[in-house]
């Protein structure tokens, strides 16, 4: 083989190695999908990377964070309203049964619907009751510290056996966005459940009323004024929940576009197109091929058969 067929069979070689490099390259791009496997296989773009990994963590974070919050606030809110509602229907039926001496009086439906109002205030999600502040491994209704007879005026929200609430008055705190903390949610002890509370104690423990009796007649009439604010206030109390609700969405919609961006952008930097890779794999393997098929003729010639 002359010089010049030798450099220029070495020349090929080195294509070939180059070739090889890339094909390999493609390979395990098209098997991962992936256009490189470590920070030093994207160059300039590393940083990109690791901002955008960051951002898309952060904004994960709090897309988890407000969905557990919303989770809570679903169930504060169909509490709040299913209460609302039991209280318009009591108050409708107390001006008719507070003067029944039998069958179903008025003491017997505000005993039951205070148990039910118990139920409701002691409810659990997850992560504990969700009305107890920071104490969520404690019921925050106990029954057993209300007063007996109790009255309407006195409120009936301290600590047994003083009252029925056992939690305390830690409002839950979240991190649902940069150098935003939102307090959210209520406690047991809320005037709009206190009253709820104390009107039906009241009923549910007081003699039977008459309706001769000036004195009977006040205390219903107070009682129904009681029920009837009880109801306004949980519905205001329900919608101010809706409101901190609707706040949350804007912040997660916000979060979420957040990402996909982010996650939109790392996978225009990290991901390969598969179908770009495999034409230009096939390329590469015909270069190939020609490059071997050229080294392998450069390899047999000699002067012999120049000669002839």
């Amino acid at each position: 083989m002359t010089i010049s067929n030798v450099a220029q069979a070495q020349q090929i070689i080195q294509t070939l190695n180059s070739l090889q490099a890339q094909g390999s390259t493609l390979q395990q791009q098209i098997a991962t999908g992936l256009k490189g496997q470590s920070y030093a296989d994207y160059g300039a773009q590393a940083g990109q990377i690791v901002n955008l990994s960051q951002q898309a963590s952060q904004q994960q974070g709090y897309i988890d964070t407000i969905n557990t919050v919303n989770t809570r606030m679903q169930v504060m809110d169909q509490v709040t309203s299913t209460m609302a509602s039991l209280m318009e229907q009591f108050s409708s039926a107390l001006s008719t049964d507070a003067y029944n001496t039998s069958g179903n009086t008025i003491q017997s439906q505000a005993a039951g619907l205070l148990a039910q109002i118990g139920d409701y205030l002691n409810t659990q999600d997850g992560e504990g009751y969700v009305f107890s502040g920071a104490e969520n491994t404690t019921a925050p209704f106990d029954p057993s510290g209300l007063p007996n007879p109790g009255d309407l005026t006195t409120p009936v929200n301290g600590a047994p056996p003083a009252g029925y609430y056992a939690g305390d008055d830690t409002v839950s705190k979240a991190t649902v966005d940069n150098d935003l903390t939102l307090s959210y949610g209520v406690t047991a002890d809320n005037p709009a459940f206190e009253q709820v509370v104390r009107v039906l104690n009241y009923l549910a423990n007081a003699p039977a009323f008459d309706p001769n009796n000036p004195t009977d007649v006040a205390n219903v009439n107070q009682a129904q004024q009681l029920v009837t604010q009880s109801a306004t206030q949980l519905q205001q109390l329900n919608a101010s929940i809706g409101e901190q609700e609707s706040e949350l969405n804007g912040l997660l919609t916000a979060h979420q576009s957040t990402l996909t961006l982010a996650q939109s952008n790392l996978s225009n930097i990290e991901q390969v197109n598969t179908s770009t890779a495999i034409t230009q794999l096939d390329t590469l393997q015909t270069q190939l091929e020609a490059s071997y098929q050229t080294v392998n003729v450069l390899q047999s010639l000699s002067l012999a058969s120049y000669l002839k």
